[in-house]
């Protein structure tokens, strides 16, 4: 009685004091949303940024598919040693985290200005770009298409940071790798992880075709998508369960993946062969018949220039084991690094006997 009525003459518009408390009361309840930095942001995705070791061992290469013509006819005999790998491919998160930490490195799309994308793709500000693209052709040099423009200037990859990273030179994948303390698998360490223990099968979890295992182009190419597995372009890394017995997700479809091996063309003289490095596991282009590009298989393998880039085309890293441990019990690596052979000691665990054929 003695302080409202001078309050309520200050207020606009008359209004009430019971409702300038009740806003008051409610401003105190609910909280204060800090809008977060990309750098933040980013940090959520560590998740997906582990590893597994592979103890390595003998199985065989290839494919018993004589038609086959890119080199993964016919099947062979081979020996990797215990290696770790990315239980995913390198994400967008991920590959900010390395431009953060190194501002001054320029990819190679960056530095070319340009780099390959798919016609039914190209973002609005890009479109008038295909008009000069011959028709039936359907990959366009678009001007500014780079990690983080995926489908060229005006797209972005930060509603899709836990999407595998594209337009990825293997210039720029080793780089990411050196930085990390990693390196590129060789075509036989990658194929090796891919199987998942399995022998001459067909994918990572067997010879029967399962759905909703991987991001594969489904209808009409290039612009029938029916998107039955959910996506037309690339797919979060994890969207999928993993496709083998040890824990690997994506090893086949959503993009190309990087390794260090040299490709060689098995008809011509290797001496008249440019130089090109052998990408494995297909993309979200290519098709389980291979009705449209090529067929998805675990064997399967193309031929690529080091300094290409496009839509679909990314990478993982993996790390020598000079020696294995399974300090944890289980095949998963959670931890930093301290040295190829030392366990974390910050874990106190029990010693344990190692068998003959680990050491």
């Amino acid at each position: 009685s003695t302080w409202a009525p001078a309050v309520a003459r200050l207020l606009p518009n008359k209004m009430s004091v019971s409702r300038i408390i009740l806003l008051a009361l409610v401003s105190l309840l609910v909280p204060v949303v800090t809008p977060q930095s990309i750098s933040q942001i980013i940090q959520e995705y560590d998740h997906l940024d582990y590893m597994k070791v592979i103890k390595g061992g003998k199985f065989l290469t290839g494919i018993n598919d004589p038609e086959s013509d890119s080199g993964e006819y016919p099947m062979q005999e081979a020996e990797v040693k215990a290696f770790y790998i990315d239980t995913h491919p390198i994400t967008n998160a991920h590959f900010w985290k390395f431009k953060e930490a190194k501002p001054r490195y320029v990819t190679t799309a960056e530095r070319q200005g340009w780099s390959w994308v798919l016609k039914p793709f190209l973002a609005p500000a890009a479109r008038d770009q295909a008009r000069n693209v011959p028709e039936g052709t359907w990959w366009v040099p678009v001007k500014g298409a780079a990690w983080n423009k995926p489908e060229g200037l005006g797209s972005t990859v930060r509603d899709r940071l836990d999407h595998p990273v594209v337009h990825i030179s293997m210039e720029d994948a080793k780089a990411f790798c050196t930085w990390t303390g990693k390196r590129l698998p060789t075509e036989n360490e990658w194929e090796f992880a891919a199987r998942g223990g399995l022998q001459g099968k067909i994918y990572p979890w067997g010879d029967r075709y399962q759905k909703n295992r991987t991001n594969l182009w489904q209808g009409k190419f290039p612009e029938g998508n029916t998107k039955v597995d959910h996506w037309e372009g690339t797919s979060p890394v994890d969207f999928y369960r993993a496709q083998n017995q040890f824990g690997l997700y994506d090893m086949l479809g959503n993009v190309w993946e990087w390794t260090s091996t040299r490709y060689y063309d098995r008809v011509v003289d290797r001496k008249l062969q440019e130089v090109m490095y052998v990408v494995k596991g297909g993309s979200f282009i290519d098709s389980r018949e291979g009705h449209c590009n090529r067929i998805v298989r675990t064997a399967q393998r193309m031929g690529l220039q080091p300094d290409y880039t496009a839509q679909n085309v990314g990478f993982r890293c993996v790390r020598s084991a000079k020696a294995y441990w399974d300090l944890h019990g289980h095949r998963d690596l959670r931890r930093p690094f301290i040295g190829d052979n030392r366990p974390d000691p910050r874990v106190k665990r029990q010693p344990r006997h190692h068998k003959k054929d680990e050491l």
